[in-house]
């Protein structure tokens, strides 16, 4: 059976007292997050599920709905979704700053389609995941990611995002994370270096690429050995073993440039990693670094899917709005928690006055669902 939309009639009797005359008592009506509206929190929350981790846009939920009886525009479901996007707001600041203590984190962006309103076009927004883990030099925290959308891709917004943070950003070579150099310590991405010449060799023979790809494998080797180590033993194998591969294979690349064209493709893919020697190096002075961003890029699947599907978010609000919620889905999925069952009990604390020093409580790695949660929506 597919899901079932019930009314709830809230019954709120009016008492008065034979022996009191003209007094008239009527409990209170019960806090709803769209006050005087029809959804529940139940309700809200499978939008929110099915626009935000199913990847179904509003107009589609609409028809859904159309066919069970419910006349519900989309502009009513966007409605209630930037109403709910305010109300988690203090849940995802929280979630930042959490994250923002971790000894390490894993920074990309993607492009996020938005309405400009004022040309009557779409525009390129940025919706930037960061994420920390735990394993080695992740410290014990559980897995983190936030979503930060920014109108541009300027070192502004990378700036703003960390400001304060002096751990260790992993993330590839743009240049709007080289801003950062000195405040935090900055380790590139080896799974960028190895693209552009595994790029290469898809056209055909390219001896040099393949070459390079092949010294990039050995290290990918070790690392596949020492992965599940900690910190502390992951450092002693790279200096013995890693070290010597990665500075045979930068003196190789650079002998390399030196017999090809300025502007060929293999120059280019080499250029870049010479041009980030030093970020690619860190790796081998801390344990706690990994060798590429990969983490984080998984993070962004989800965010090209849901972009795929409803082509543009409603504005620069529209785009924090994804942001925002982004984030708290995609902690639920790494923490393995329900995420229908999670935002209704969310949305429900939070209209009831959840107090803001217990906000810790709501994250999804410290949520306990309710045993008595609704298993369908009511509207």
């Amino acid at each position: 059976l597919p899901a079932q939309f019930r009314v709830l009639v809230t019954r709120r009797p009016k008492l008065a007292c034979r022996a009191c005359p003209g007094v008239v008592l009527q409990a209170s009506a019960p806090e709803r997050l769209v006050p005087g509206g029809l959804p529940t929190e139940a309700t809200v929350a499978q939008v929110l599920v099915a626009r935000y981790a199913d990847h179904l846009p509003l107009y589609r939920q609409a028809q859904i709905r159309a066919r069970q009886g419910l006349t519900l525009g989309r502009e009513v479901l966007a409605d209630w979704l930037g109403t709910a996007a305010l109300e988690i707001r203090p849940v995802v600041r929280r979630l930042r700053e959490i994250l923002l203590a971790s000894p390490r984190l894993f920074a990309d962006e993607t492009t996020l389609p938005v309405l400009d309103p004022g040309r009557g076009k779409v525009k390129k927004g940025y919706a930037g995941p960061w994420r920390a883990t735990t394993g080695p030099g992740g410290g014990t925290d559980p897995p983190a990611v936030v979503f930060r959308y920014a109108p541009g891709r300027g070192q502004e917004h990378a700036k703003a995002l960390l400001q304060g943070y002096c751990g260790i950003v992993q993330c590839d070579g743009y240049a709007a994370y080289k801003a950062l150099a000195g405040d935090v310590t900055l380790a590139f991405c080896w799974a960028h270096v190895r693209r552009g010449f595994f790029d290469l060799t898809k056209g055909g023979a390219a001896p040099i690429a393949a070459g390079a790809l092949q010294r990039i494998a050995a290290l990918y080797a070790i690392e596949t050995e020492i992965r599940s180590r900690p910190a502390m033993e992951r450092l002693p194998v790279r200096q013995a073993c890693s070290r010597p591969l990665v500075a045979e294979l930068f003196t190789w690349l650079g002998a390399q440039l030196a017999r090809l064209p300025r502007s060929s493709p293999t120059a280019e893919a080499i250029r870049y990693a010479l041009n980030h020697q030093k970020g690619l190096e860190q790796f081998l002075n801390d344990g706690r670094i990994e060798t590429d961003t990969n983490v984080v890029e998984r993070a962004i699947r989800p965010i090209c899917l849901s972009r795929k599907n409803a082509l543009f978010a409603s504005g620069d609000d529209g785009g924090a709005r994804w942001a925002a919620i982004a984030s708290l889905v995609e902690a639920c999925k790494l923490n393995n928690v329900d995420p229908q069952r999670y935002f209704t009990d969310l949305l429900t604390r939070l209209v009831n006055g959840w107090p803001n020093s217990r906000i810790d409580e709501l994250m999804p790695w410290c949520w306990t669902k309710a045993d008595d949660q609704p298993s369908s929506a009511a509207a």
